[in-house]
């Protein structure tokens, strides 16, 4: 007799690609190839391209996506439910857990995750209430001290409704170009040490550091950036205070070939003020490339408090300063297959990939 086939729908209806739009792709990838039925909701003309090939997957798209007293929202969400019955349905982003919800609640879906990537105080209201009490939703986090914040600091979470699951990543298999023309572009002198950066241009993640970093550093050192995305800083303006700085920092748009990114940079700077686990703290890891990062709390616990990087308060431009010339001087080493070891122990792609599947189609 023929096994039913398992579906379930992800909503991901953001404008931006980062970490965890990342991480559904992941999962989606991974299901539809062991034949469950997954269906991505994402806004319309965003990231449609990056699922469109995958067997088992269908993409529905939306224009909008609605406050949390959008019914029309809620009436397409569960019209889509209809049509497909998933077992599962898992809501990406904070914003969407009520919408979401709400339409399986309505639609008797048997089982329901939210996610939540960084620390975000969740309030007492009859809307919170509802979707833990009454919804009976489940919260999916990607660290240890995310979930203690939770615990200890909101009413709704115990033990049974909120799980942590690791991202994970796999060992880079690409071998590097030497001639890889974003950096060959740049035309940086191959005795110049690269510190890698990346993510969305915004406060948050610490940007408007990085001249003030890089003053305090020899002339050889030239600071990389990836990403786009999320423009709250003028960074033209920044450099504009910092003319001499402006000719070390680059910035090289989207990058498609991560790995060729880290492979050409000699370590990777997180500035962050806020963050979760970052995934590019894993890719620089795989590759086994040293790392300095802030203590925001998802670093401290992925660099096992210092073991597998170096650690410094958040907006202390001196001490990643300090960091880096340690790192360019070699009086502080990382060796690359220790970092990588990190990796493959504790944050494999399989691992996170197993203990997905368990808790999105747990008695499969």
């Amino acid at each position: 007799m023929k096994t039913k086939t398992k579906k379930i729908i992800f909503f991901c209806p953001t404008k931006n690609w980062g970490g965890i739009e990342k991480n559904v792709l992941l999962r989606a990838r991974h299901l539809s190839k062991k034949d469950y039925h997954v269906v991505i909701v994402l806004l319309k003309n965003t990231f449609e391209d990056k699922f469109s090939n995958l067997e088992n997957v269908t993409v529905h798209t939306v224009t909008k996506r609605g406050g949390d007293l959008n019914f029309a929202v809620v009436r397409n969400y569960m019209q889509l439910i209809q049509k497909f019955k998933p077992f599962t349905v898992f809501a990406a982003l904070k914003r969407d857990w009520w919408l979401v919800s709400l339409a399986a609640h309505l639609k008797k879906v048997p089982n329901t995750i939210l996610y939540l990537g960084n620390i975000r105080k969740i309030r007492t209201s009859l809307k919170y209430r509802l979707v833990f009490k009454t919804f009976k939703a489940k919260v999916l986090v990607n660290s240890d001290s995310l979930k203690s914040d939770l615990l200890q600091n909101s009413i709704y979470f115990n033990r049974k409704n909120l799980f942590r699951i690791y991202n994970g990543i796999e060992l880079p298999q690409t071998k590097e170009i030497a001639d890889w023309k974003p950096i060959k572009e740049l035309n940086i002198s191959t005795d110049n040490f690269l510190v890698g950066v990346a993510g969305w241009l915004n406060y948050r993640k610490g940007f408007d550091l990085l001249p003030k970093i890089l003053e305090k550093l020899p002339q050889n050192v030239h600071i990389v950036h990836a990403g786009t995305g999320g423009f709250e800083l003028d960074m033209t303006e920044i450099l504009a205070q910092y003319p001499e700085m402006s000719e070390r920092i680059h910035f090289l748009g989207h990058v498609n070939e991560m790995e060729q990114f880290f492979q050409h940079i000699d370590l990777f700077l997180l500035c962050s003020r806020e963050e979760g686990m970052a995934n590019v703290l894993l890719e620089a890891l795989s590759h086994g490339k040293s790392i300095i990062s802030t203590k925001v709390p998802g670093s401290e616990e992925l660099l096992d408090n210092g073991i597998f990087g170096i650690l410094t308060e958040i907006d202390d431009v001196s001490a990643m300063a300090n960091g880096i010339n340690a790192i360019l001087e070699r009086k502080i080493t990382f060796d690359p297959e220790f970092l990588q070891q990190r990796i493959a122990q504790t944050f494999s792609f399989e691992n996170m990939m197993n203990n997905t599947e368990s808790l999105l189609f747990p008695n499969k």
